[in-house]
C-alpha cells in the first residue's frame, strides 16, 4: 500500500505516534530522545531554510513536486517589468524563485501567491503555461549543499536506529541473555477485534499508526511487507490482546476497526489456538506446565491426560477460543511458542 507513504494524515499519525504512546505504553529513553531529535531537526530546517525539509526530504513534498510538472497554470516572471529588487525571493516560503535569472523552480513552488502580492512592479502573473517539458537542474554548489543535508539526516537516522536496537536488548539480571520469542508462521494474519475481516481491515486502513501507539500491550505493530506496508497486524511475542481492552477501536479514524464494547469483544473470534506437541514442555514430560490453560480468559484450553502416559497435554475447544493470544504469549517454550494462534479471514461470534 504505497499511498500510505505519502498520505498526509497517515504521515502525521506516524510523526505523533511516539508522543501518543507515552500515555499508554512504556517508552524507553532512547526512543524519546530519538523523537525529540527528529522534531528539533525538522524545526531547525524550517527556521533556517523555510520549506527545505518539505521540498527535499518529506515524501509528501516529493510526490507533489512530481504532479506539479503537469500543472497548466503557474506564476511567471515578466522580464520586461522586473527590476531585480529581490522582494519575491525574500518572501518566497519555498525558496524557489531566482530573481537574477528570472526563473521559478516549479517542482518546489506551493502556489501560495505571496510573490504576486509582494511584487510592487506587477512583474509576476499567474497564467496558463502548459506542462513543464524540462526541469531546470540545480547548480553544483546547491547540489552539494542538498547532499550534505541529506547525508546528515541519514546519519542521524542510522545512529537513532542503533540506539533503539540497543535499548531492546534484554538481559536477565544483567547476566544471561533471555531468548526472545519469535513470531510463528500463521496461515492467516491476525487483525484487531472490530475489524470484521482481514480484507475489510486492510481496505480501510491508512497506516496512520494510531492504533499501534494506543495499544498498551504491544500487540499491534506495523507491517514491513510491500502488500500491506506500514499497515498494522497482531502478534503475541510481547503481549496479548486483553479482553477488557478496546483502545484500538476507540482511536481508529477510518472505521478499519469499528468501535466495540468490552462485552462485544469477548464474543468475537479473530483466530483459533493450535498446539504443537513437539514443542510443548508438558507433552515432553519436562515439567507439569499448564500456563496456557491457567491463563486462558475464556476457558477454551483444558489439560487432558495422554493415553498410556502420566503427562497431561493442552487441548483447545475451538468453539470457545477467541484468539486473544494469552496462551501463545505466556507459553514458556522458546523461541516459538508451543501453542500459537492462526487468524480467521472473516471474524464471527464465538
Amino acid at each position: 500500500m504505497l499511498i500510505a507513504l505519502i498520505a498526509p494524515y497517515s504521515a502525521y499519525g506516524r510523526m505523533v505516534r511516539t508522543i501518543v504512546a507515552m500515555g499508554s505504553d512504556s517508552v524507553t529513553l532512547p526512543l524519546i530522545i530519538t523523537g525529540l531529535l527528529t522534531l528539533i531537526i525538522i524545526c531547525l530546517c524550517a527556521w533556517l531554510w523555510g520549506r527545505e525539509y518539505c521540498n527535499t526530504v518529506c515524501p509528501v513534498g516529493t510526490a507533489l513536486s512530481l504532479f506539479s510538472r503537469f500543472s497548466l497554470f503557474r506564476p511567471v516572471i515578466d522580464k520586461d517589468r522586473c527590476v531585480d529588487c529581490g522582494r519575491c525571493t525574500c518572501g518566497c516560503k519555498a525558496n524557489c524563485i531566482d530573481f537574477k535569472n528570472h526563473t521559478i523552480d516549479y517542482s518546489r513552488c506551493v502556489g501560495c501567491f505571496d510573490c504576486i502580492d509582494i511584487c510592487r512592479d506587477d512583474a509576476l502573473h499567474y497564467k496558463f503555461t502548459g506542462p513543464i517539458k524540462r526541469v531546470k537542474e540545480v547548480s553544483g554548489a546547491d547540489a552539494d549543499v542538498d547532499k550534505g543535508r541529506r547525508a546528515f539526516l541519514v546519519t542521524g537516522a542510522v545512529v537513532a536506529s542503533g540506539l533503539v536496537a540497543k535499548a531492546q536488548d534484554r538481559l536477565h539480571g544483567g547476566l544471561a541473555e533471555v531468548i526472545k520469542k519469535e513470531a510463528p508462521e500463521r496461515d492467516t494474519r491476525l487483525v484487531p477485534f472490530g475489524a470484521g475481516s482481514v480484507k475489510s481491515f486492510y481496505d480501510r486502513c491508512t497506516a496512520c499508526q494510531l492504533c499501534v501507539s494506543a495499544c498498551p500491550n504491544g500487540v499491534l505493530r506495523p507491517s514491513s511487507d510491500l502488500e500491506h506496508f506500514l499497515q498494522p497486524y497482531m502478534s503475541y511475542e510481547k503481549g496479548y490482546c486483553r479482553p477488557e481492552c478496546t483502545e484500538c477501536s476507540r482511536v481508529c479514524p477510518t472505521g478499519a476497526i469499528k468501535p466495540i464494547s468490552v462485552e462485544e469483544k469477548q464474543t468475537i473470534r479473530i483466530g483459533t489456538a493450535h498446539v504443537n506437541l513437539d514443542l510443548c514442555i508438558a507433552a515432553k514430560g519436562q515439567d507439569s506446565c499448564d500456563n496456557c490453560s491457567y491463563h486462558c480468559p475464556t476457558g477454551a484450553i483444558r489439560m487432558v491426560r495422554q493415553q498410556g502416559s502420566q503427562h497431561r497435554i493442552p487441548t483447545v475447544a475451538e468453539e470457545r477460543c477467541i484468539g486473544c493470544g494469552a496462551c501463545e504469549n505466556l507459553c514458556p517454550s522458546r523461541p516459538i511458542s508451543a501453542i500459537t494462534v492462526n487468524g480467521i479471514s472473516i471474524h464471527h461470534n464465538a
